[in-house]
């Protein structure tokens, strides 16, 4: 069983090159650019000392070079460079030689017409795999590869005929609509996706909803767009650019017109005898949230606010409407606030302060590298240059997690203003509540 994906290069054709071939770079670098895609896809570690690397109307070791003079020819050097494609099977299903085989096969029927490709397999994991880099540009006619649906599609089928050409099994289409990887993923980690918000929305309204044009107006109130009109109800998350169709919002229709018609009427009957279905997930806070400082505290008390957290003995708050569009955004907000706490940041400038000395770590983080590089190239003892590629591993890992590091002190920047600006509201909302309720005790009292 062979399991197919393709994306673009878009930006430096020579950069995803070197990529593939150069055993230095990172897999978290492999979609951008095509000279270090043929970097990776021809790494000596991973293919043998590069024993498994086929090129098609082209030569390995000149295909930078020979894709960027036919891109040159045609005056097409802009937009999508190249397409960097894998075929990957299951652990012990083939041997590296039956692989690369199958890959060479596969891109010959696939591109060998129009393109020059280069076919990689690589023997670094469990599950053999071939890397394929493609040109955009043909060096037939000049016409370049779009790679549309049907593209995709012929490339899955050309892959299924090969493997059962070879006795290989295939993927069977499941039955039904699969859902979204990034739907499954939250799901499994009970975390929020926007579908789930709106479901937790719609159902919010439909406890008191007594007509279509109040459970229209309700939803409008807290930022949808609705159209109720036509065959189809649809609505329109404030955050989101797409517009849904209520019955799709789950797989099992319980959303269509019909059902969300059978609750409204329900309500006007029975009222308040519907329930929340979709719980936005709650993590009770053990801590103390007035020991806390700067912006420590004001992520608490923003996750207190969204109903992220909740202290201990006090049901879940429901956010209001103005904050509850952020929690799509719950994991990155969690993720920042326990970046805060686990390395003491109060203030923005402590956040700027990391990031800078994280930076100058990772840089020299990557001088170490580049020093190991040169060592492994050199290298003949068969152990130390087995230590040598350990202690390469080991400042990559470290170098790809302090870039993860940077990226969330940077979200924390751009986040920190929009959290004030919003707990000033929450707390001009709540003076107003409260003067509002004396009022009334005052008048009372009268």
């Amino acid at each position: 069983m062979a399991i197919t994906k393709i994306w673009a290069v878009k930006d430096d054709l020579n950069r995803v090159l070197n990529y593939i071939k150069n055993p230095d770079k990172t897999k978290e670098d492999m979609s951008d650019g095509l000279k270090e895609v043929l970097t990776y896809t021809t790494q000596g570690y991973k293919t043998n000392e590069k024993e498994f690397i086929t090129g098609i109307n082209c030569e390995p070791r000149t295909a930078l070079k020979q894709m960027m003079n036919t891109k040159l020819s045609y005056n097409k050097m802009d937009g999508r460079l190249a397409f960097h494609a894998v075929q990957s099977f299951k652990p012990g299903e083939v041997t590296p030689e039956q692989c690369h085989a199958l890959g060479v096969q596969l891109a010959k029927q696939m591109w060998g017409n129009r393109f020059e490709v280069v076919v990689s397999t690589h023997l670094d994991k469990d599950h053999l795999h071939n890397h394929f880099v493609v040109n955009s540009v043909s060096w037939v006619d000049g016409k370049k590869y779009d790679n549309k649906k049907a593209d995709i599609d012929h490339f899955r089928e050309l892959n299924d005929a090969i493997c059962k050409e070879h006795g290989l099994t295939v993927i069977t289409k499941p039955e039904g609509k699969a859902m979204n990887y990034g739907e499954w993923k939250a799901e499994k980690n009970d975390s929020i996706y926007l579908r789930k918000l709106i479901r937790y929305d719609v159902d919010s309204v439909l406890l008191y909803a007594r007509t279509p044009e109040q459970f229209q107006s309700s939803l409008e109130e807290i930022g949808y767009v609705v159209n109720l009109n036509g065959k189809h109800w649809t609505l329109k998350h404030p955050q989101s650019k797409r517009t849904f169709r209520f019955y799709k919002l789950t797989r099992d229709n319980r959303y269509d017109e019909e059902h969300l018609m059978e609750r409204i009427n329900s309500n006007f009957l029975f009222p308040m005898q519907s329930s929340v279905k979709d719980v936005i997930p709650c993590k009770e806070y053990q801590g103390n949230h007035r020991k806390l400082k700067g912006i420590k505290a004001m992520y608490i008390r923003y996750c207190f606010e969204l109903g992220i957290l909740k202290p201990k003995g006090i049901p879940q708050k429901y956010p209001s409407p103005s904050l509850r569009k952020d929690l799509i955004y719950m994991d990155k907000i969690t993720n920042e606030n326990t970046f805060i706490g686990k390395h003491n940041l109060e203030t923005v400038e402590d956040v700027l302060a990391f990031k800078l000395e994280l930076n100058n770590q990772i840089e020299n983080w990557m001088n170490q590298r580049k020093s190991i590089y040169s060592k492994i190239k050199r290298c003949r003892n068969h152990d130390l240059k087995q230590q040598l590629e350990q202690d390469r591993d080991t400042l990559t890992s470290k170098i790809a997690h302090g870039k993860k590091e940077i990226r969330i002190c940077e979200d924390i920047e751009k986040r920190v203003p929009d959290i004030e600006e919003k707990l000033k509201m929450i707390n001009a909302l709540e003076t107003q509540r409260m003067q509002t309720q004396k009022e009334y005790e005052r008048s009372l009292n009268l």
